[in-house]
């Protein structure tokens, strides 16, 4: 992806100087830039080892987990997904329930691996103090009360 980069911005510096494309110019600079750009997100998301394919690439971009603005002294709200790689001081894992973690969806051994190494990913993100909560009741989108159990993964390490 790099060598695919560079050269597209070789090739738009080179086209930068032709007299033809002389209206163009800010076009020009404005696409190199950006790919300049892509290819500083694109280092950063190799670094951080979040994936290899485009797809992944995107996700990581929509999930926020290439911006180099971290602030670290504040609450930051996130899901399990985006901490991956970040550490804070206090963690809450909150609704730590069956049908939220894991996924009432999460249905084959896979899914379910998945979903167990996701709610470790999370567990681990906390480095002096660690909270997890789960409601005993939820309201659920129908109006009907439901009782809640505690997630497989949190009475797994009791």
């Amino acid at each position: 992806m790099r060598k695919l980069t560079k050269s597209f911005i070789d090739k738009l510096e080179k086209f930068s100087d032709a007299p033809q494309l002389e209206n163009y110019e800010s076009e020009l600079e404005i696409s190199i830039l950006e790919l300049k750009e892509f290819q500083k997100y694109w280092t950063r998301f190799k670094q951080k080892g979040l994936g290899d394919s485009l797809q992944a690439f995107r996700n990581a971009m929509a999930l926020g987990q290439l911006t180099e603005d971290v602030i670290n002294d504040g609450l930051t709200l996130s899901t399990v997904h985006t901490m991956k790689g970040l550490e804070k001081e206090i963690v809450f894992l909150m609704s730590m329930c069956e049908g939220v973690f894991p996924d009432y969806r999460a249905k084959t051994t896979a899914d379910i691996n998945e979903e167990r190494n996701s709610a470790f990913v999370a567990i681990t993100r906390a480095k002096r103090q660690l909270y997890i909560s789960y409601p005993r009741q939820r309201t659920m989108p129908w109006g009907g009360v439901k009782g809640q159990d505690v997630s497989r993964f949190i009475r797994d390490i009791r």
